[in-house]
């Protein structure tokens, strides 16, 4: 065989090996990186400040997108297109459970941020961490502080017939009255303030105003759930309105009970705003006085001016009756997402669902032999342009 022959099949026995060695190396993976889709996700964690995870529900603004378990939520792709709104406030809504030994609730929030698209590539993981002050309670958390199960014993110990509604509050009111002294504490939105649960507050036999309020609200509604009735928080004081049949009425301490009969008609809301103004008068609150919030066991009312307080109460006609936990679950029920799982490992960070495959992210897995196969293929290169040089 001559020196030509033997060059031609080196050649080609080195280009058979290149070839070989590049695709046994790149064809099976880069298949995979082309073919298996990506579940895109990132993984939220809600916790206070001792580490005990916030199990609730997720909203966006005023959406609710999900729901955490042991503080992990997972947002899909999908869910955070459909319903995510990077303008708006996230917050987590629920219930405190057994790592804080209460079970008031808690509405905590942060604030909105856009989600690039290359977080949902890979291992996203976002903390919210938060401070947990359960007796000093806001927007939401109020509902938690009327607890009208707890209190029934305490009802069957009043003398009431159930025959006569405003007769039957006008006793579990002085009831309470006799039974609860003042003891200053009130202050809207001091960080010290302490609201005390009802049972609390039955036990000690003292309270401020929302500690009494919040706990003959939980007696009214004890002697009857279906009762139109809230606790309204005005800037210095909080108090109990009821709106029974054609009566609207307020009840207080010191045996306040101021109620009239408004019909509906074109002076409504002139006779509200008196009989509020009335109320002031008598319990010596300032007509300044504007009214924040309405909750009961249900639901939260937020008002932006006292019209909106007198347009709120012109309005009721019978209490909403609505689990507001169920009401949570159907909205939930229309929104399409990921299973939150717990995480396995120590670290707060979590594994995607299904391991994702891109073109970057071949290139980016396997740099390094990359690299190597480039300087082998240089290597070939130079070898096969010596052979083909000493050929001529």
């Amino acid at each position: 065989m001559d020196m030509r022959k033997k060059r031609k099949i080196t050649i080609l026995i080195l280009w058979i090996i290149l070839i070989i060695f590049s695709l046994s190396f790149i064809l099976p993976k880069l298949i995979g990186y082309l073919v298996k889709a990506p579940l895109k996700q990132v993984q939220f964690y809600f916790y206070d400040e001792a580490g005990c995870p916030l199990d609730g529900y997720v909203f966006s603004g005023n959406k609710v997108i999900g729901k955490t378990q042991d503080g992990y939520f997972n947002l899909s792709y999908e869910n955070y297109k459909a319903n995510f709104n990077s303008q708006e406030n996230i917050s987590l809504f629920g219930r405190l459970g057994s790592c804080f030994n209460s079970d008031l609730l808690f509405d905590k929030y942060w604030e909105g941020f856009e989600i690039r698209e290359y977080y949902f590539s890979g291992e996203s993981l976002f903390n919210f961490k938060t401070k947990v002050d359960s007796h000093n309670p806001a927007k939401r958390e109020l509902i938690g502080f009327v607890q009208a199960g707890k209190v029934n014993p305490e009802l069957n110990k009043i003398n009431i017939n159930g025959e006569n509604t405003l007769y039957d509050l006008s006793k579990i009111n002085q009831y309470l009255n006799d039974k609860i002294s003042y003891a200053k504490d009130w202050g809207f939105g001091n960080e010290t303030n302490y609201w005390q649960t009802p049972l609390e507050t039955l036990e000690l036999g003292e309270g401020d105003c929302e500690d009494f309020s919040v706990t003959l609200l939980s007696l009214f509604l004890a002697y009857n759930s279906s009762l139109n009735c809230y606790n309204i928080i005005f800037s210095s004081h909080v108090t109990t309105f009821c709106k029974i049949e054609d009566y609207y009425a307020y009840y207080d301490q010191e045996k306040t009970e101021l109620k009239k009969q408004i019909y509906k008609n074109a002076e409504t809301k002139i006779e509200l705003k008196k009989l509020e103004q009335d109320y002031f008068e008598h319990y010596g609150i300032s007509d300044s006085e504007m009214a924040y919030y309405a909750f009961n066991d249900n639901e939260l009312m937020e008002f932006k001016s006292d019209v909106d307080f007198i347009n709120w109460q012109y309005s009721l006609d019978k209490r909403a009756e609505f689990d507001l936990f169920g009401k949570l679950e159907q909205e939930l029920s229309s929104i399409k997402f990921n299973e939150t799982k717990q995480t396995e490992e120590a670290e707060l960070r979590t594994e995607p669902a299904i391991e994702l495959r891109t073109l970057r992210g071949f290139f980016e897995e396997n740099s390094t032999m990359l690299i190597i196969l480039g300087i082998i293929l240089i290597f070939l290169v130079v070898i096969l342009i010596k052979i083909n040089f000493k050929k001529r």
